[in-house]
């Protein structure tokens, strides 16, 4: 894979909680964001947005299985300002609301 964007996954995995605009990632590497864009697709088959959504759901995920934190709490960490977007992104991801999913999970870890 292209070290550039391999460092560009590295960037975007360590601060799913900031904005991860395509503009600063590309200056950061030296490229426009065109073909910074280009090159991406090329290299995961995935837009850079498209990959970024996929990641932030992944960890809200991970996130949700500590009961202590809000599912507010979870989407601010994973990027998103407002509630409504995160859920109906993270429905679109694993099939299911953040709600829902907690509730699951949790009743599966008291089963096990």
């Amino acid at each position: 894979m292209d070290p550039r964007i391999e460092l560009a996954l590295e960037i975007m995995l360590r601060g799913l909680d900031e904005p991860q605009l395509v503009n600063r990632i590309s200056a950061r590497l030296g490229l426009s964001p065109s073909r910074f864009e280009h090159l991406f697709k090329a290299a995961t088959g995935q837009t850079f947005k498209a990959r970024l959504r996929a990641a932030r759901m992944d960890k809200a995920k991970e996130l949700l299985l500590d009961p202590t934190q809000s599912i507010k709490e979870v989407a601010a960490a994973v990027g998103y300002k407002h509630a409504r977007n995160f859920t109906r992104d993270f429905a679109m991801r694993h099939g299911k609301p953040p709600s829902q999913h907690r509730i699951s999970s949790l009743v599966a870890g008291f089963a096990s």
